[in-house]
Formats: structure tokens, sequence, C-alpha cells
């Protein structure tokens, strides 16, 4: 496995010495600054600079911008080790009926608590692999500006639960979404 050796600008250099000032130090921090941010914008967030802001609050500012699943959740939902609490049949709706059930559902959901659900969309085998319209546009409706508050992760469901005519979709909680 290669690792990329790039030098860090000046402020992820800083946020890595505030994050490690407790560690004890084995060697030195790295000389190897970037002078000029090579980085595209989109892959970095924009750090605010205020006049009175310390870089504790920068660090804290960062960290709830990058709220994301861990691994080992994303794992478990994968393999259908967290099992769905209700599910949702897709079966015989157009897309635009099928779109608008989902909305209602995963809302509806959201609103009781309900953390993990199983969306059966079905699938049309051809020679050319499964297809299916709403197959195919489900995790396109989940990144929608509408439901990407509601959705945590989504992924295809385990064979015992349809396999990929079928997803897992965790959703957050009731609190993230309506605050945050």
């Amino acid at each position: 496995m290669h690792t990329k050796n790039r030098k860090l600008n000046k402020e992820e250099l800083e946020l890595w010495k505030l994050v490690t000032k407790n560690d004890k130090i084995l060697g030195n921090y790295t000389k190897n600054v970037e002078k000029d941010n090579l980085f595209n914008k989109k892959e970095v967030l924009p750090i605010k600079k205020e006049k009175n802001e310390t870089l504790e609050a920068r660090k804290n500012n960062f960290l709830s911008q990058n709220i994301q699943i861990n691994n080992r959740m994303k794992v478990k939902l994968e393999r259908g080790i967290i099992r769905p609490e209700t599910r949702l049949d897709l079966h015989g709706k157009t897309l635009i009926e099928a779109k608008q059930v989902l909305i209602t559902f995963i809302k509806t959901c959201v609103e009781s608590n309900i953390r993990c659900v199983l969306i059966i969309t079905g699938k049309k085998k051809t020679l050319h692999g499964s297809k299916g319209l709403i197959r195919e546009n489900l995790p396109i409706w989940l990144k929608d500006k509408g439901m990407y508050n509601y959705v945590l992760f989504h992924c295809y469901a385990t064979k015992r639960d349809g396999d990929d005519g079928a997803r897992y979709i965790l959703l957050r909680k009731k609190h993230r979404v309506f605050n945050g």
C-alpha cells in the first residue's frame, strides 16, 4: 500500500498540534509546510477566521461540520446485522408515486424515532444485468436537497432481505435532523 507524501498547510499543522498536544512526542513535527494552498476548493472546507476566534473554537467548528457514520456502523448495516425496524415496498408504483411515498415514509419514520428501514425497489432482470427505474433512481432521491438531512447512510440489502432489489437506509436521529 502506497502512502502519498504531501506537505501540510499551516492551518492543518496548527490543528494537528492542538489535537496531539497531550501526546508523547517521539520525533519532531515536520518542517515541510505548503506555501500555497493547491487543494481543490471542493475538497477543503473553508475555515472562517474571526477576530477573537481561538484555535480550539476552529477545531470544534471543523469537527462539527464533518459528522459522519463510522465504519463499524457501515459494516454492520451492509452485513444486515442491524435489522430494519420497518419496510416499504415500492413495487408497482410509478416514479412520481414512489418518490412521494418514499419522502413521506422517511419523514414519518424519523418522527417516530425509527433508525433503520428497508426499501424494496425490486429489480428487472435483463440480459445486461439488473435494471429498474425505481432501483436506479432511489440513490438519487436520497441525495436530493429535501432528503439529504434525513438520511445518514444507505446500501444494498443482504440476500435474505432482497439483495440488490432492496436497500437498507439508516436515518438520522430526530434531534439531528431538525436542529442541524
